[in-house]
């Protein structure tokens, strides 16, 4: 049953199919891809309709852990009404496992308290109770007998006190006091008791003026008014001119007086900077004045320059516009050693979807032993034809599964290596590579020469070859 995914098709955009493994007895089919994002080979696993829910189930379950698989998985999609996986370079036999559904597992009772019940004792609720064949069972599988049991702890309900009533509700004893005589601490009335209780002293008190006296036996009222705010010592009135010496009066904190100094000095220079900038101002503005009037008695000379320069410029060849390069056709010039058959001549009818505009189609080359071309011929060569000679700014080379190698790029006016002039040379990083030629550079034919090839991966009979998608000169 064919596959609506084959060879040069684009998965999710990203994903390039570049070869085909296997394909199993349910139409499983197995290709080798590679990642144009990333630049990295994968494993493309494209299953059957009856099997792409097998395939959505098992890629699931690897990715979030319950199902072991040796299968690092990239992606997952649908295309063309088939289920494709994306995966890092793995065995087909790891990849084939994936289509294969789970078996159901064993109903294992799943203790509440660890899923949709977590936390019901927090908050007071009883936990719920777990199945169990019998009764309680010891790590060493002995059986904890009934009499065993332990004990239901009970609470005792708190007996509430008796209310207690106030001391002046309770009426006096009066008809005893009358008929018979009681001790005199019986007849005395609970308020009355109460009464004779003495006091709680206060912890504090407020002073009095006389409570005073103790710090100053002398204490009197002229003293005290002597004292008051405002007046001054009489002591000390008679005395009063040897402290208004005109000496201390006039003295002035030098330390702490502000400092003029610096403002003044600040000052002044700023006044300098000032009359500075004005003179500035005046002689700017008067060459000013001055010059207007040069100005316009040079016209006249200045006049004649515009006449000169148009005359040069007339004289001067005019230089043509640079022409863009159109690819033309593309030929492939390769010559093999004497007595090996052309196998290059298989693939001539490819080499236009090297220059058709779209990266899904290539032209390859037989697949060789070695870099070297297996001393089958001393390069591969391909040539360029542009519509018309034209100004080459670069050259870009776009390929498919090869790293290294290395080639040359020359340019020339006839469709063959000698005479060509080199304009760069490179080899294969990454699917694209970009050669920035020198400024000036004209041809009519630019040719691509390989001395040695890239390594492929994947490859089918052998490593070294060449798979070019796209060659674009600008």
């Amino acid at each position: 049953m064919p596959q609506p995914i084959d060879v040069g098709s684009i998965l999710g955009g990203r994903y390039k199919v570049t070869g085909r493994i296997l394909a199993s007895a349910e139409n499983d089919v197995i290709l080798d891809g590679l990642d144009q994002v990333l630049n990295r080979p994968v494993s493309i696993l494209v299953s059957a309709v009856e099997n792409s829910a097998n395939l959505t189930q098992s890629s699931r379950e690897v990715a979030i852990g319950t199902r072991v698989s040796n299968v690092s998985i990239l992606d997952l999609g649908v295309q063309d009404n088939s289920t494709y996986l994306i995966a890092a370079r793995t065995t087909p036999a790891d990849l084939l496992d994936l289509v294969v559904p789970t078996e159901p597992a064993e109903d294992v009772y799943q203790e509440p308290f660890f899923t949709d019940t977590l936390g019901t004792e927090i908050f007071g609720k009883a936990r719920d109770a777990a199945p169990a064949g019998g009764a309680y069972v010891y790590d060493d599988n002995s059986q904890l007998p009934a009499s065993a049991a332990l004990p239901k702890v009970t609470r005792e309900p708190v007996r509430p006190a008796a209310p207690v009533r106030p001391a002046a509700a309770t009426p006096a004893p009066t008809a005893a006091v009358t008929s018979t005589p009681a001790p005199a601490a019986a007849v005395v009335p609970p308020v009355a008791a109460a009464a004779a209780t003495p006091p709680a002293q206060e912890k504090v008190t407020l002073w009095d003026e006389e409570d005073y006296g103790f710090i100053n036996e002398d204490h009197d009222e002229n003293a005290a008014d002597a004292r008051r705010a405002g007046t001054f010592p009489a002591e000390l009135r008679g005395s009063g001119d040897e402290y208004a010496e005109p000496e201390l009066l006039d003295d002035e904190d030098d330390e702490n007086a502000p400092r003029t100094g610096g403002r003044v000095l600040t000052g002044a220079i700023v006044g300098v900077l000032l009359i500075g900038a004005l003179i500035f101002a005046f002689q700017h503005v008067g060459s000013l004045f001055d010059g207007s009037s040069n100005q316009a008695g040079g016209t006249t000379s200045a006049a004649t320059t515009p006449d000169a320069t148009e005359q040069q410029t007339s004289d001067a060849p005019a230089e043509p516009a640079p022409v863009a390069p159109v690819v033309k056709n593309l030929t492939d010039i390769t010559t093999y050693a004497d007595g090996v058959q052309n196998y290059s001549e298989a693939y001539y009818p490819r080499l236009k979807d090297a220059f058709d505009g779209n990266k899904a189609t290539y032209w390859p080359t037989v697949e060789f032993s070695n870099a070297d071309f297996a001393n089958l011929t001393e390069g591969i060569n391909l040539v360029v034809e542009l519509a018309e000679e034209s100004t080459i700014s670069s050259v870009t080379i776009n390929q498919l599964a090869g790293t290294g190698g290395q080639f040359n790029i020359l340019a020339n006016s006839k469709p063959e290596l000698e005479g060509a002039t080199k304009i760069g040379s490179g080899s294969f990083s990454a699917p694209d590579f970009t050669l920035t030629a020198a400024p000036g550079v004209k041809a009519k034919y630019v040719i691509i020469s390989f001395a040695e090839l890239p390594k492929l991966q994947p490859f089918n009979s052998y490593p070294y070859g060449l798979k070019i998608t796209e060659i674009s000169v600008k």
